[in-house]
């Protein structure tokens, strides 16, 4: 399993030119770990939308909920691949 991959979050409402590249470590921690870990790289990017006036403080949660959701699909995704 790798032991780091990159995290690419889109603010849910703002489109590509919000999204940010973050790196989550998933070497030797349990899922519920990576879970927080994936939870707060969610809520920075859509912290950031927000203060950059791409998206509304209604739309805020949604945007974190959604990016969060994708984070953990690229997690799944790379423990089902072969080492």
């Amino acid at each position: 399993m790798k032991t780091v991959f990159a995290l690419l979050l889109l603010a849910a409402a703002a489109g590509p030119a919000s999204a940010q590249d973050i790196r989550v470590s998933i070497s030797g921690k349990s899922p519920a770990v990576i879970r927080e870990d994936i939870g707060h790289a969610a809520e920075a990017v859509c912290h950031s939308a927000f203060r950059d006036g791409t998206i509304s403080f209604n739309e805020l949660n949604a945007c974190v909920r959604a990016a969060s959701e994708d984070g953990m699909e690229q997690a799944r995704a790379l423990a089902a691949k072969p080492a």
